[in-house]
């Protein structure tokens, strides 16, 4: 008796989704490339992908990669929606693996994360999904490579871009090849695919109008156009604002200040206070010098305590004027305890128009050279990570990248909105009849020098 075991696929929203839904189906195919917009439906798509090839193999693996386990179980729950369920599929939890036995006969789906690119070495594969795989690094695409030289299995890879990095490489050289062969009438060994949000009907026209109103240019084209732009990070230009020796520190408790913060003048604080596992961090700006002079970094502890560590924090500097805070949620509770403390603050709760008003205004420092920073990788590790998201329901916003923290760009954005707010800014008039005393011979007036000079006052 035979036996008729189904595969229930989602209904593709475009012809864009149904084409990489079938891609394992199309002649020759060996690599598809896809840069896809937020919200796309970039993971659904994918997952469908393997899931229709899955029965059809008769002994293989498959592998659904994602930057961290909490991207990839997403996968998984698909394929649960898609594939048959018992007897024919066995799921383990544990293990994160999918298991179709047939016939004495094996099929395994196999969900990783792409932290540890060597132990994807090893067993061949006959298919590669790359979920997000702008996020992962390089190696974990040459370590796949190693697994499929004999099955020759089709490696898919699916992410909104991020720069142009080595999923950009991947890509290009993907629309190359499939230029040609399509140039030549042959059937394609590699595709590229562009899919922006836009794409996807169930996205509605005012959450891109929406963002794209509020985003920088760059961001919007490259989150909701799928473009590969030259500076694909949030802050793209933060490395030449770090000046100086890299700050050493012994366990995850970080504090530091400038051995000249009191000879700075008026300093402006942000705190981010720490939830559940989350930092508490507090940095200190010095408004003269638009320079990051202190910060502490510390978690595990009570709000009483991290209210003490505050009023301490602010007291060692001279200068303190102005501290802001971010009250949202538990943090009302700190902005009522700070009126017995005798700081002058401000507490903020993050909205999107208000967290997007401050972070752009940090991308702008940065860019036009107007801060300075410690060598504090801690830092840079969070800055580099700091993206732009998008909710189920279509709401964008700035935030970490799943399994990174953003507590210390939280409390760098509070800071350096204050700096902007009411740092004065030295301007020198003169009059007309001054004008004729001034010399403008090229050869000895520079305007970086002069710009160097009033910014060092």
């Amino acid at each position: 008796m035979t036996r008729t075991i189904q595969v229930q696929l989602p209904e593709p929203h475009s012809d864009l989704q149904r084409l990489i839904m079938n891609a394992a189906f199309i002649p020759d195919l060996q690599e598809m490339w896809i840069a896809c917009g937020t919200k796309f439906g970039k993971t659904l798509a994918g997952v469908g992908a393997y899931c229709a090839l899955f029965p059809v193999v008769d002994d293989g693996i498959f592998r659904h990669v994602a930057p961290i386990y909490k991207q990839a179980r997403i996968g998984m729950r698909y394929a649960q929606r898609m594939l048959p369920g018992k007897p024919h599929i066995k799921v383990n939890q544990g293990n994160h693996t999918i298991t179709w036995t047939n016939h004495n006969k094996q099929q395994i789906l196999e969900y990783w994360h792409g932290r540890d690119a060597e132990s994807l070495e090893g067993d061949g594969v006959c298919h590669y999904l790359f979920d997000e795989v702008a996020k992962m690094k390089a190696s974990v695409l040459s370590s796949a490579e190693t697994t499929t030289t004999v099955t020759r299995g089709l490696k898919m890879g699916t992410s909104t871009p991020r720069g142009k990095n080595h999923f950009y490489v991947k890509c290009m050289e993907a629309k190359e090849v499939m230029d040609w062969c399509l140039k030549k009438g042959r059937n394609p060994t590699k595709i590229f695919i562009s899919a922006p949000t836009r794409a996807n009907p169930f996205v509605p026209q005012e959450s891109i109008d929406d963002a794209r109103k509020n985003l920088p240019d760059r961001l919007f084209r490259q989150f909701y156009e799928a473009e590969f732009v030259d500076h694909g990070d949030t802050f793209p230009f933060f490395r030449q604002a770090v000046q100086g020796e890299l700050l050493i520190f012994e366990g995850e408790s970080q504090l530091w200040f400038d051995e000249k913060r009191n000879e700075y003048g008026s300093t402006y604080v942000g705190a981010d206070w720490g939830k559940h596992d989350d930092f508490t961090v507090f940095t200190a700006f010095c408004a003269k010098r638009r320079k990051l002079i202190g910060f502490m970094r510390f978690r595990g502890v009570d709000y009483i305590t991290a209210m003490k560590n505050l009023v301490w924090f602010c007291g060692s500097f001279e200068g303190m004027d102005m501290l802001r805070h971010d009250k949202t949620g538990l943090g009302e509770v700190i902005d009522d305890a700070l009126a017995e403390t005798g700081l002058p603050y401000e507490g903020i709760v993050f909205t999107n128009k208000s967290k997007s008003h401050m972070v752009n205004g940090l991308m702008l420092a940065f860019q036009r050279k107007a801060i300075v920073l410690p060598y504090w990788e801690t830092m840079a590790q969070e800055l580099d990570a700091y993206e732009v998201t998008v909710s189920e329901v279509g709401n964008w916003k700035y935030a970490a990248a799943d399994g990174f923290h953003d507590d210390i760009v939280s409390s760098m954005i509070l800071g350096w909105s204050l700096v902007e707010e009411f740092a004065p800014t030295d301007m020198q008039v003169i009059s007309l009849d001054q004008l004729q005393d001034i010399s403008f011979d090229t050869d000895k007036f520079s305007i970086t020098d002069s710009f160097d000079h009033w910014r060092n006052k």
